[in-house]
């Protein structure tokens, strides 16, 4: 198999079982989801973004500076762990997870219902032209043969700011306003997803009016310059690795996603994204048994990294 310059592969894979086959060799590993893993996740991912908004909310750019990085983070983060809700695997309870879920996906501007049909599409339909991803990032895995350099700049400014996905919200905000049902869902997807919405709406509203309250642009600073200057780059930056330039119309896992091995605070910040292969080959497995499942099936990974640094150096560089 060929590699693209300063890629990590292992040199011709063995041929891989049948999912299910593979899946069933691994069952040792399936552990019950629990929820109290999961609450002290949402408590660090709190403290922390409300230090920010302290820091955020002061009148001198020392603190204001660092505080507005930390909230976007948090909402990064955030958006990681609603990730893992989608699943269901933050709680045994669907509705917990839902709810969790629904909050967690407010700050950037995510409708928990859209984000968890869509997700779920991805993975049924994941190495085949049907394949649609939830965010889109404009040039979503890489595109082949040579681009200007206007083209390629205006390729990554369109996925650091994640404009698409910010004009899909907007839209879909006039459809959930309307009452109108969304193209492709069924009624009650549609209903969840202007539920979403307003929530969102509301959400906005209340900041808006706090803002006026206190006379202090609360909602400037502890929402939308987190959101549009650092959560929307950094949560764009999570997720590139996890198919950009891999065989995106191969179905096996192991051809269309990459994993990166990284450390214990990148591990949490991205919820075990980092692992990305090893959730697409057993999706339903809790999000702290994916470094088990990494060490039974390292040997056949071909999109492999040490490290996000090691990555984005040899991204830059290939």
């Amino acid at each position: 198999m060929e590699s693209r310059p300063g890629e990590t592969t292992v040199p011709d894979p063995k041929p891989v079982v049948g999912a299910a086959e593979l899946r069933a060799s691994l069952k040792h590993l399936r552990t019950e989801v629990r929820g109290a893993v999961f609450v002290v996740k949402l408590l660090l991912c709190a403290t922390i973004t409300a230090g920010g908004v302290l820091l955020a909310c002061q009148g001198t750019p020392w603190a204001r500076i660092p505080g507005v990085v930390l909230i976007g983070c948090m909402f990064a983060h955030a958006a990681e762990l609603q990730h893992e809700t989608l699943h269901n695997l933050a709680f045994r309870s669907r509705r917990a997870n839902t709810v969790a879920g629904t909050v967690l996906g407010m700050p950037m501007l995510i409708s928990f219902a859209a984000y968890r049909t869509a997700h779920l599409r991805h993975h049924r339909y994941l190495g085949t032209p049907s394949n649609r991803e939830f965010f889109d990032y404009g040039d979503q895995y890489g595109r082949e043969g040579e681009r200007s350099r206007a083209a390629t700049a205006l390729d990554w400014l369109t996925r650091f700011t994640m404009f698409h996905h910010y004009q899909l919200f907007l839209a879909n905000l006039l459809r959930a306003l309307r009452g109108r049902e969304f193209s492709g869902e069924t009624a009650t997807v549609s209903r969840r997803i202007r539920r979403d919405h307003l929530l969102i709406l509301l959400g906005g509203a209340a900041l808006a009016g706090l803002s006026l309250l206190l006379g202090q642009a609360v909602i400037v600073w502890a929402w939308l310059l987190p959101l549009l200057l650092v959560a929307a780059p950094v949560h764009a930056l999570i997720e590139l690795p996890e198919h950009h330039r891999c065989e995106t119309l191969n179905e096996d896992p192991f051809a269309n996603t990459r994993t990166i091995r990284s450390n214990r605070l990148m591990m949490w910040f991205t919820n075990g994204n980092n692992f990305h292969v090893e959730h697409h080959v057993m999706p339903n497995l809790p999000i702290e048994r994916l470094p088990d499942l990494h060490a039974e099936i390292r040997g056949r990974l071909r999109y492999f990294h040490t490290g996000y640094l090691d990555y984005f150096r040899k991204l830059l560089s290939g």
